[in-house]
């Protein structure tokens, strides 16, 4: 069975074995693998079995889910030594592992040999090129160490022309490391995860008897490197009297430890550490400096290798998200209903590629057509993908026979066992019966929408109980109205109304009634025109913030 390997950031690791079924992560104590923390939701993540193997689905959780430093929008598979971060807690897929990244506490006496400021140091020529310079000043064995940092910049340089994806790309990294700078131990760290921390990508492990230790690694070190964009180096850590009361120093026999920054010129977004123990001779300031160098160049690399994989991760997006709009697209009336006596329009306008607003006319027999407008709490794919499921929900529910009432008990518990507990949805439904001219509606906490009588007078139809999927087992009352023929009811979602200006004024819904009481005699599509011309001049044609839907049905014999 393959197993999950947890590291929480505080408290002793441990191992959960998968057993072919569906687990949950989260800060509650009755999830499969708690995370006390608060960074973590109470249901944060499911892993789950799947035909290939197992996959990790983010649980709409507020601080994200990352699966190797990327934060997952959908189902992901897990493939062996896969980590998935949640909150501060590290959790390996099916491997464990050897040796792992500790941040500790300095000792009070602890202190740093040498600090190079990296981009002064990156600023300065360092090698004497003029012709006159005293042949005798020439320092033979500084020509050599700098001819033998060219080199080795040069192979880098050459090894890192071609894009690799991102976790290839540190494991390459760190090999010329190791393979240019003898060590004992060494760590690539990236600032990653929600909230950004440092987050050990690849580690080296070259003395086999440190193995089962793990690396660790001063916050003086981490601090000096991050605050003040330096490279450090310690040398001969264990013969200096400072260092003998730190176990970590004693225990792994460090002599020296060098720390880099890996700095892109605008900023720095991880670092590279290395330490000694067996290795009789210390790390030194030319070392200090090469590695410099070396981690400068990764660093450029990295953060182009993470803009290509932006890039294609936005494209990817990009297509489905196209994908899912006309999907969506197709969920809505591909035509307004003709009826005699009646004049019905509606149309949709989403301030993203989808979005959670939802109208419909539904047949329910020759006499009688069902009219609803929705919206989805928030916007995007998800709420997208709850408007969808309630419109599958609601065309199962409407036949000959059915109760409003009892239509909307079910949606409405339904909506609340299948959506996040801050997820909920404003309904609207109205089953207008053309020959009485009767609507017989249920208002779940949406907009009222408007009635304009012959007469002039405005009524609307309210809510008759909460949002769907608020509260579980809610009764709703159902109302009617009569419709006389001259009458106009116009539905709406809050986008129309809390659109705004560059004064952050609202549309709100006066200038609806207003625009309604002015065009009363035109026809249901010249209204509902004229609703989003005049909006379109109130927001200066600024971008939609919300959703925007809208339908006017107008009695007209």
């Amino acid at each position: 069975m393959p197993k999950l390997y947890v590291y929480p950031k505080e408290g002793e690791s441990f191992v959960f074995v998968l057993q072919n079924k569906q687990i949950t992560v989260g800060r509650l104590a009755d999830n499969d693998i708690a995370v006390p923390e608060q960074f973590c939701s109470s249901r944060h993540a499911v892993i789950f079995p799947t035909e290939s193997g197992y996959s990790v689905l983010d649980n709409h959780s507020k601080n994200g889910t990352f699966v190797n430093g990327k934060r997952i929008q959908s189902e992901t598979a897990l493939k062996r030594g896969d980590e998935i971060l949640i909150g501060l807690t590290r959790i390996i897929f099916d491997k464990e592992l050897v040796s792992s990244v500790e941040v500790i506490d300095p000792s009070p006496s602890e202190a740093i040999n040498t600090i190079i400021q990296v981009k002064d140091f990156l600023r300065k020529p360092q090698i004497d090129t003029t012709l006159d310079a005293p042949l005798g000043s020439l320092d033979v064995n500084q020509l050599k160490s700098e001819h033998r940092a060219f080199a080795i910049l040069n192979e880098v340089s050459q090894s890192l022309v071609y894009h690799q994806p991102l976790d290839q790309l540190v494991e390459h990294i760190m090999d010329l490391v190791s393979h240019n700078l003898p060590l004992d131990r060494g760590v690539l760290m990236l600032m990653e995860g929600n909230p950004v921390q440092l987050i050990p990508r690849a580690l080296r492990i070259k003395d086999k008897r440190l193995a089962d230790q793990n690396i660790q690694v001063s916050r003086t070190i981490i601090n000096t490197v991050m605050s003040k964009n330096s490279s450090v180096l310690i040398y001969d850590a264990l013969a200096e009297t400072q260092f003998r009361s730190q176990a970590s120093i004693v225990q792994s026999k460090i002599r020296s430890a060098v720390c880099v920054p890996l700095w892109n010129n605008q900023e720095i977004i991880g670092i590279i550490y290395a330490d000694r123990s067996s290795l009789a001779t210390p790390f030194t300031e030319d070392d200090l400096k090469l590695l410099t160098l070396v981690a400068n160049l990764a660093a450029v690399k990295i953060e182009n290798a993470k803009l290509i994989e932006q890039a294609i991760e936005k494209g990817r997006m990009e297509r489905e998200m196209a994908l899912a709009a006309q999907i969506q697209k197709n969920f809505l009336p591909k035509e307004n209903p003709r009826i005699e006596n009646y004049e019905i329009v509606g149309t949709n306008l989403s301030c993203s590629e989808v979005g959670g607003d939802y109208y419909d006319f539904i047949p329910v027999d020759q006499n009688r057509l069902g009219i609803v407008i929705a919206d989805v709490a928030g916007n995007g794919m998800s709420a997208s993908l709850l408007m969808a499921s309630l419109r599958a929900a609601l065309h199962s529910e409407i036949h000959s026979d059915y109760s409003p009432e009892n239509m909307a008990v079910k949606l409405n518990d339904f909506v609340h066992d299948s959506s996040a507990s801050d997820r909920f949805i404003t309904f609207f439904f109205g089953e207008l019966e053309k020959e009485s001219g009767t609507l017989n509606y249920i208002n779940a906490g949406h907009n009222p929408p408007i009635l304009l009588r012959r007469d002039g007078k405005i009524e609307r139809l309210e809510s008759c109980g909460f949002c769907l999927g608020m509260f579980p087992s809610v009764h709703y009352e159902e109302n009617k109205v009569a419709l006389e023929p001259g009458d106009i009811i116009l539905f709406y979602t809050d986008g129309i109304t809390e659109s705004r200006n560059a004064s952050k004024e609202e549309f709100d819904e006066r200038r609806l009634i207003e625009i309604l009481q002015k065009e009363s005699r035109r026809s249901a599509q010249e209204i509902m025109d004229r609703v989003f011309q005049d909006l379109k001049l109130f927001t200066d044609c600024a971008e939609p913030v919300d959703d925007m839907t809208l339908v006017v049905v107008k009695r007209i014999h």
